[in-house]
């Protein structure tokens, strides 16, 4: 009886919450266009007034300097609704999604940025342009073509996985034991991933497996509804943070599971501007009523969100500019291809060590990381930029192709975890190391049409 007054409850409950939805749900449908044009106009003042009155003043010691200027202050403006209105504002699009992502979390604080630290104008004009080449590219008229599917493997991959999985959970712990709870002490973290030890090769597999394996797999169980194994992928991925120590592995679970859960409404697009826009707000509210006391919470919020999530990535990429526009570039050679090719590295540190001795610090103390924006230019210079740019909008028009009603919800959040990875680091990175290439081998085999076969690879 306690059972059925319980379920009558819940019952009324998500009615109640249903009634109040809908109507704004419908709302929102009927004005699309406006709302995102006004979300979109507060985001980028909400963005500007975070950098003035929470990042600077909390990190200007360290680069994010406050030397405004109406002219260039003007030019951000008009570079940043230039984009936006560029962008198509469709919901439902995996394209028009990423785009707009990668506006709003990457480009809007480099033109911030620019505009409040006298940064360099023709970096800035660089980008602007390779974004708008980018636009062009992703959502221009094309011929309709059919997606790649792997198909007659699906049951052996699911397999090979599965043993790969218990493989990567449990070497680290034969390794280097189980930190447990300790874990979660993120001062801790820092001597542990320093005294760990892998086998060779063994930090790709682990990677592979946190960024792209297990997303992947939690993502599939929940679009067929199967939260009991969704549980257990969301237990493997907190135990895998637990043996790395690697912040990123825990805190991938929480774009993973928003982006889905946000997907689902229909409104993705106008939400992530709304999310972003009251992120920012809390950010200089923490900071303002925190900062006089010297509150932990306030300063936290603002260095971790503020500084290292969104406008310490922008000054690195101007960082690298200003460093590389007059000394060598760096053509790849350190890197998987530097290998392949036999190029010589002309520097003794890598491209990061390099940028950030370039700004004061000590050599080969510290990694300067940048997103694909920055790497790019000190590979390159502006060809690097366009090639790289060119390469992702590639693979967001291969995307487009997936992009099915059904399918929406896995794409959307399983690949904008990497346009947020792409932040910091290189695209051929992301591609080969974080996981993304092996995200597509997964949607080829799970995601397209399965043949009734057993020999292997029908198409490719």
């Amino acid at each position: 009886m306690r059972q059925l007054f319980a379920q009558a409850a819940l019952l009324r409950t998500r009615q109640s919450i249903l009634s109040i939805l809908q109507p704004l749900s419908a709302f929102a449908s009927a004005h699309h266009t406006a709302l995102i044009w006004c979300l979109g106009i507060v985001y980028k003042f909400a963005l500007d007034a975070m950098y003035v009155w929470a990042a600077s003043p909390l990190y200007s010691y360290a680069g994010l300097t406050f030397s405004p200027s109406f002219f260039k202050y003007v030019v951000a403006s008009a570079m940043y609704f230039i984009l936006f209105a560029l962008l198509p504002k469709r919901e439902n699009d995996i394209a028009c999604f990423l785009m707009h992502l990668q506006l709003a979390y990457t480009v809007a604080p480099m033109l911030s940025f620019y505009a409040f630290s006298g940064a360099s104008s023709r970096y800035m004009l660089m980008v602007f342009l390779t974004v708008v080449i980018q636009a062009c590219i992703v959502f221009a008229p094309a011929a309709e073509r059919k997606p790649i599917h792997i198909t007659g493997i699906k049951n052996y991959v699911t397999v090979a996985l599965g043993v790969l999985g218990i493989f990567v959970l449990v070497v680290p712990v034969l390794y280097n034991g189980f930190a447990g709870i300790k874990a979660f002490d993120f001062r801790y973290i820092y001597e542990m991933r320093a005294n760990a030890v892998y086998p060779p090769g063994f930090g790709y597999l682990q990677i592979w497996l946190t960024r792209a394996i297990l997303p992947f797999a939690l993502l599939t169980c929940l679009m067929k509804k199967r939260y009991v194994p969704a549980a257990l992928c969301v237990a493997a991925q907190i135990i895998a943070y637990m043996e790395s120590g690697t912040k990123f592995e825990l805190f991938i679970l929480v774009p993973i599971l928003a982006i889905w859960l946000l997907s689902r409404t229909g409104h993705l697009l106008k939400l992530m501007y709304l999310g972003m826009t009251c992120i920012c707000v809390l950010v200089l509210l923490s900071y303002q009523l925190d900062h006089v006391s010297g509150a932990a919470f306030g300063l936290n919020v603002s260095f971790i969100i503020g500084v290292r999530a969104i406008f310490h990535p922008a000054d690195n990429k101007f960082n690298f500019y200003q460093y590389f526009s007059q000394h060598p570039k760096i053509h790849f050679s350190e890197g998987l291809l530097g290998k392949v090719f036999s190029l010589t590295d002309l520097y003794a540190g890598s491209v990061g060590q390099v940028s950030y001795a370039a700004e004061g610090g000590e050599f080969l103390a510290a990694n300067m990381n940048t997103g694909y924006l920055g790497d790019s230019y000190a590979q390159m210079g502006l060809i690097g930029i366009l090639s790289m740019a060119l390469l992702l909008a590639l693979i967001v028009r291969a995307l487009r192709t997936y992009n099915t009603p059904a399918a929406y919800p896995l794409l959307v959040s399983l690949f904008s975890i990497y346009f947020i990875i792409l932040n910091d680091i290189a695209l051929l990175t992301v591609l080969f190391t974080n996981g993304m290439l092996v995200a597509f081998l997964l949607v080829f085999i799970y995601l397209g049409k399965q043949e009734d076969s057993s020999n292997g690879i029908q198409r490719i």
